[in-house]
């Protein structure tokens, strides 16, 4: 065991999120005096600040012993602590004289985290561990914990768990990424709000559109945010027997927490609402599917529906840094790839070749290798290998966006056209009804020969910048091929890039003007603005944020008029829910006697879900300007 005095001077200015203490007056009896932060061991109880600016890298749990005894601070100690190391979190643990202890889990420096973002796993936690005191982490002005080392006010020192050289290493090597998003998944508290102002379903309608992908039933996380750590023990036990043990109560409050966890880590995984029907079928999931028709019977299938949306909702607010100041979604613009994905990489090559060759010297041509860019891209997010050839669902709304920002009616008419002439790469294996989206197969023209490596390499699996939108996509790429180096002369450029002089000179003289190029006769080389200088000079990301908000109530107004047009369940739908679960004996209504049960239970739940429609128009109206007009 380490010195005190030297366990403070080392371990304090890991803990403190800030270079000042806090010291305790013994007048007060409180931490109310601020001082700089010393090495040297201070002679009264010290405390450092847990939040910097607001944000914070550090998880610091305190259990009081003062309303409970030392051995019920041990036990909820080594509760929270399997289940934190279970989750990926490097720990340092130590205890005071009054026995009292602290659990100190240092996060991914690169992922600051609010108060907002630790709410919901304090809220776990402390419904389940007695002794925990969460008001440190809650408060973001005051939060601070004493560190290993530090006197106590009952004499003697805070004494650390295990080595210094441990603790240290657990600072340097510090905790996986998503050890928070784990920990809300075990506990099953992966749930959104029932309720959300017009501005919050904004910000939720644009968290879900960069982070879900695919349609309807096979809307899933992105490929990029799947987990790949193994499913805890617990979890896989109760989606097996869906037997709520004595065992699941220190990990879950109710049967319902159990349900999520299992539907949230599925998610997490990469599970679709199509997917989780399929496992739900399973013997290893059989007791999931029991516990579903237990509380829910006939409902079963479209109470399984509804908490694989709210587990989706949840996992797009969590698979990024929390909150990321500096977010930006970042385009590459041709000098590197999005998604190393060398089946859709070829394929890629293959149709601009086609392209280049059946539509030289047209306009549609910037449109057409555009709009493949962006299937290759969509597909390599949301599609799937079916005998190695990729294929992918996605609507014009959705490959507007990876196009550059294209007009929607611009990627149909594109679509269109790719559909319909002879030796297309693209073809359409069938047509979207409802809510399905177009389906396609990414096939290799027979007609034309083997790209070589050199254009393979040049095919990027990545979306097309928005800055095209502003600059015209027939200068793409001129730009693509100098920024990638492969030439710096103007014969080159034209003769790679495929256009005739005339052409070629206008498009240089609309990227010298943009500032992205600099010409010194023959020779050419980048200007000193980029793609992403464009796009912020012209307020690009902020029609991104209004396209993105008008597609998600156009969504919505569909899925009403779907609804109200055919009300009656499909005999599908009505097929694969009886598959899925069988049907249940009707429920008796409610008796004079249970009114009061009822109507308890009714006002614990809240009021109904919002009308979809009342939805769409809000987004519309605060976003876009939009207003209900009475035509009665």
């Amino acid at each position: 065991m380490s010195a005190p005095d030297n366990t403070w001077g080392r371990l304090s200015p890991l803990v403190a999120a800030r270079r000042s203490m806090r010291v305790w007056s013994a007048v007060t009896g409180k931490f109310d005096t601020s001082r700089s932060l010393t090495k040297r061991l201070p002679a009264v109880p010290a405390a450092v600040p847990i939040y910097a600016r607001g944000r914070t890298t550090l998880l610091a749990l305190d259990f009081d012993a003062k309303h409970h005894t030392p051995a019920q601070v041990d036990a909820d100690v080594e509760r929270a602590l399997g289940w934190l190391h279970e989750c990926g979190a490097r720990t340092i643990t130590d205890r005071s004289t009054s026995g009292g202890r602290h659990i100190l889990v240092p996060m991914a420096t690169d992922i600051p985290l609010r108060v907002d973002d630790i709410k919901m796993v304090m809220e776990l936690l402390g419904a389940r561990l007695i002794t925990l005191d969460a008001t440190p982490m809650l408060n973001a002005d005051w939060g601070c914990i004493t560190p290993p080392g530090s006197p106590c006010r009952e004499g003697g020192y805070r004494l650390l768990d295990g080595t210094l050289d441990d603790a240290i290493d657990a600072f340097t090597v510090r905790s996986d990424r998503g050890v928070i998003a784990r920990l809300i998944a075990l506990l099953g508290g992966a749930t959104t709000p029932r309720h959300r102002t017009p501005v919050a379903a904004v910000a939720a309608s644009l968290t879900q559109d960069e982070r879900l992908v695919g349609i309807g039933r096979d809307r899933r996380l992105d490929p990029r945010f799947h987990r790949t750590t193994p499913v805890p023990q617990a979890v896989e036990m109760y989606a097996a027997t869906g037997k709520f043990t004595k065992a699941h109560k220190a990990l879950w409050t109710s049967p319902s927490e159990a349900r999520q966890s299992v539907i949230s880590h599925a998610v997490l995984r990469g599970a679709s609402t199509a997917d989780i029907e399929k496992s739900i079928a399973t013997t290893e999931w059989a007791g999931l599917r029991q516990a579903y028709i237990d509380k829910y019977g006939s409902h079963s299938a479209a109470a399984l529906q509804r908490d694989v949306e709210k587990a989706l909702t949840w996992a797009a607010t969590i698979v990024r840094p929390f909150h990321q100041l500096t977010h930006k979604k970042k385009y590459t613009g041709g000098d590197g790839s999005f998604l190393k994905d060398r089946v859709r990489q070829q394929w890629l090559a293959h149709a601009k070749m086609w392209i280049d060759s059946e539509f030289l010297g047209t306009r549609q041509r910037p449109v057409l290798l555009a709009v493949v860019q962006a299937l290759a891209y969509t597909s390599a997010l949301a599609g799937e290998l079916v005998e190695g050839v990729p294929v992918v669902a996605v609507g014009g709304r959705s490959l507007s966006h990876a196009a550059g920002l294209m007009s929607e009616s611009t990627v149909w008419s594109g679509l269109r056209l790719l559909r319909e002439t002879p030796g297309s790469p693209l073809l359409l294996v069938s047509r979207g009804a409802g809510r399905e989206a177009d389906r396609y197969a990414l096939t290799t023209p027979a007609t034309i020969q083997n790209p070589g490596a050199a254009h393979i390499e040049r095919a990027r699996v990545e979306p097309v910048h928005p800055a095209w939108s502003v600059l015209g996509l027939r200068g793409r790429a001129v730009y693509e091929l100098l920024k990638a180096g492969l030439a710096t002369d103007v014969e080159d450029i034209f003769a790679a890039a495929k256009l005739r002089p005339s052409n070629g000179y206008a498009i240089l003289a609309d990227l010298t003007t943009a500032g992205l190029i600099e010409r010194n006769n023959a020779t050419l080389t980048l200007g000193r603005r980029t793609l992403d200088d464009v796009a912020a000079a012209h307020g690009v990301e902020m029609v991104v944020a209004d396209r993105i908000v008008r597609h998600r109530a156009e969504r919505l107004l569909w899925q009403v008029w779907l609804e109200n047009r055919f009300s009656a369940p499909s005999r599908d739908s009505a097929t694969r829910d009886q598959t899925i679960f069988p049907p249940a004996e009707a429920a008796p209504l409610p008796g004079d006697a249970d009114s009061e049960a009822l109507w308890a239970a009714l006002m614990k739940a809240g009021p109904p879900p919002r009308d979809p429609v009342l939805e769409a128009v809000e987004i519309l109206g605060d976003l876009l300007g939009a207003v209900i007009v009475d035509t009665s």
